[in-house]
């Protein structure tokens, strides 16, 4: 998906939508060893979304469920975006 077909779908939602809360959502299935159940049982996680990171030299916007500072740690850059120095 496109920055500007998120932002398309986004300005066609309905008014009464605007205090949902956006979650980035996960949904697999898990083996279920019990004869009384079916085979596989379906599950969806939801985090929400905490952190927003730009990626300009691969042209990325990436939500994150994690907050900006485990972000940002992980990534190894500063507050500002630029790589740590490894002093």
């Amino acid at each position: 998906m496109t920055l500007r077909e998120l932002k398309s779908f986004i300005n066609n939602l309905p008014t009464e939508m605007d205090d949902y809360t956006v979650v980035n959502g996960e949904v697999g299935y898990l083996d279920i060893k019990d004869k009384n159940l079916d085979d596989k049982l379906v599950y969806r996680v939801d985090k929400p979304i905490v952190a927003l990171y730009v990626d300009k030299n691969d042209k990325e916007v990436c939500l994150f469920h994690q907050t900006q500072e485990d972000v940002n740690d992980k990534l190894n850059i500063d507050e500002h975006g630029y790589p740590k120095d490894d002093k």
